[in-house]
């Protein structure tokens, strides 16, 4: 198991269900779709940028979405359009080149931590 960060993944909670261990615990647990998307758009190398970085977008969207310069940052690295980009920081970018597509089998393994974050549907004082 390794504690070293790695590049990250873009998902959508589907849903909750529960685990029951042998011994009659129930563990929850949260079920992630990966839909289409997770391409590398831009690899940033120290020599060019100062430091290492990975750009990965996520879920494909209608053209008429997005901004002219999303479009055109997008088209420059000829993938299709998506709504989410984030960066990833990492030691090393040699593996990685742009139009990648990652497949969430070859970057996770059983065992592996991960860190999650999200955002929540904000529904302010309905509860």
């Amino acid at each position: 198991m390794s504690t070293e960060a790695g590049i990250g993944v873009m998902d959508t909670k589907l849903g909750m269900m529960s685990y029951f261990e042998t011994d009659g615990t129930v563990v929850p647990m949260t079920v992630v779709g990966f839909r289409e998307g997770n391409i590398v758009t831009q690899v940033k190398t120290s020599a060019t940028d100062d430091y290492d970085d990975v750009q990965v977008g996520y879920r494909r969207v209608r053209d008429k979405k997005l901004t002219k310069p999303e479009l055109g940052h997008l088209g420059k690295a000829g993938v299709i359009p998506m709504r989410h980009l984030q960066e990833f920081r990492l030691q090393s970018v040699e593996e990685f080149e742009t139009g990648q597509k990652l497949a969430v089998e070859e970057i996770f393994k059983e065992g592996d931590l991960v860190d999650v974050s999200g955002t929540t549907i904000g529904k302010r004082f309905q509860g």
